[in-house]
């Protein structure tokens, strides 16, 4: 691959409703966006890290400023392996450069990646914790959804609540819970 021009930014990107789980409520996420510019296309990717496992935005910032100069280089995806470490950083760069092979190529990434054609999958939808009536409305304004995964805190009393309020709005879907 030629010689590419990494660029790095940062975008907040705002959830439609605070998502409640045990213990946090995000209201958004800061991601990191990079582009790989060869002159005549562009790929693009994002990510936000797993805060959890300390992988945040002046992590993944960091990573890819030491990282920079490998990057511009026009490494394959498995060179970029043991460029950046796995997290953010590397999964952003990871998707530039999908992009970036797409348009150089003219072939979508399911192609160049060797698969078969997407097709529908079944997808499952997330309903944060919050009071039961709350989660029931966001449960039925799922209309499409076949899944939804439901967030409850330990709170059993709340919790069962919770539960019954999703069942009786949606008997339809298929109901599954992380704490």
């Amino acid at each position: 691959m030629s010689r590419l021009k990494l660029g790095v930014s940062v975008e907040t990107l705002r959830l439609a409703a605070p998502f409640r789980i045990s213990g946090h409520v995000f209201d958004g996420r800061d991601a990191v966006i990079v582009t790989l510019d060869d002159g005549t296309h562009v790929g693009r990717g994002e990510a936000t890290g797993v805060y959890y496992l300390g992988d945040d935005l002046a992590h993944m910032l960091a990573d890819l400023d030491r990282a920079r100069d490998a990057i511009e280089a026009g490494p394959s995806r498995a060179e970029l392996r043991s460029i950046l470490p796995a997290g953010g950083a590397r999964n952003a760069v990871d998707a530039a450069l999908w992009e970036l092979e797409s348009k150089q190529s003219g072939k979508p990434v399911w192609a160049l990646a060797g698969l078969d054609a997407p097709r529908p999958l079944r997808t499952t939808f997330t309903v944060g914790a919050n009071e039961p009536a709350k989660m029931a409305d966001e449960a039925t304004a799922y209309r499409q959804a076949q899944s939804i995964k439901i967030k409850l805190t330990g709170d059993l009393d709340l919790d069962v609540a919770r539960v019954n309020a999703i069942r009786a709005a949606r008997p339809d879907v298929w109901l599954g819970e992380i704490g």
